[in-house]
């Protein structure tokens, strides 16, 4: 095995395009990433959740196991890897205390040699505290964040339909959820929410952990690209490597925003719009539109 270089974090925002870019680095040469894409070994240490994350696992351990009884044979070694990565995983969370060896070697288990870079790309690491990031970024001699920020309305709006999926018992019944969820969230409810789209306040955190050299921030809206997959490329020390294009992202269950939702959202939402055009300059074509018609 050769020598490891480095670390990729990849932190959000939620709902911001980070399957799909765990995806492109997963197939690139140089890099070696874990069939798990969303690790949570950090912020459930931090946050007290490794008891819910252990649930999580097991209950992936036992649906895994159940689709490989009659998963049909181009699909069974795919299963088998995730099951095995899977069973690690479990075995990590269950360890009585931290050990960023353990977690280090997770990383790693599997890599070939000319994979210098190993990741974990957990949107809710956005959330932990200066300094448990700062210790993120000297795991390794090499350690590089990847923030991808999306129009905060259309993220806000996503998250809802997502949380209403996942609560509701039958999809004719999501609509309804997601509209209750979006009122209550405008009434203070729903943190979870409001903390996973607080760009000012994870950058906030990113600034004072991080060396500057150590941060990329991308507009999800301008993700989906070759210029921009080179980018990531040449920020990771990786050569360039060809992006999915034309496979579909996450879209999760569609269910139509009202015009009166979204003129709420945009006020709620204006000084999240405002941070990141003071803090970049910009603001790209989507996230204009939206403030144009509240400013209007």
């Amino acid at each position: 095995m050769g020598a490891l270089h480095g670390i990729i974090f990849g932190l959000g925002a939620t709902k911001a395009g980070t399957s799909w870019l765990f995806r492109y680095l997963e197939r690139h040469p140089g890099c070696h990433l874990r069939s798990i894409k969303e690790l949570h070994y950090f912020d459930a240490l931090d946050f007290g959740e490794r008891g819910y994350q252990i649930r999580q696992l097991e209950r992936r351990e036992r649906e895994l196991e159940i689709r490989l009884l009659t998963a049909p044979d181009d699909a069974l070694e795919r299963l088998r890897r995730q099951l095995e990565d899977c069973r690690a995983l479990l075995a990590l969370h269950r360890l009585p205390e931290e050990d960023r060896g353990a977690y280090l070697a997770y990383l790693g288990a599997g890599r070939r040699k000319e994979q210098a870079l190993v990741g974990d790309f957990t949107p809710a690491y956005g959330l932990l505290s200066v300094p448990r990031l700062r210790m993120m970024a000297a795991l390794a001699a090499r350690v590089r964040f990847l923030l991808v920020l999306r129009d905060p309305v259309e993220r806000l709006w996503s998250h809802v339909r997502m949380n209403a999926a996942r609560m509701a018992r039958r999809p004719e019944d999501v609509p309804a959820r997601a509209h209750r969820i979006f009122w209550r969230y405008g009434r203070g409810r729903h943190e979870g929410i409001r903390i996973r789209g607080d760009y000012r306040a994870i950058l906030a955190r990113l600034d004072a952990a991080l060396e500057p050299r150590q941060l990329l921030v991308l507009f999800y809206e301008e993700l989906f690209s070759q210029k921009t997959a080179d980018r990531i490329c040449a920020f990771l020390g990786l050569d360039p490597f060809p992006a999915p294009l034309a496979e579909p992202v996450h879209a999760g269950v569609p269910v139509e925003m009202s015009q009166e939702q979204r003129r709420h959202a945009r006020r709620w939402l204006a000084p999240q719009y405002e941070y990141v055009r003071g803090r970049f300059g910009r603001l790209p074509a989507r996230w204009q539109a939206d403030m144009l018609e509240e400013e209007g």
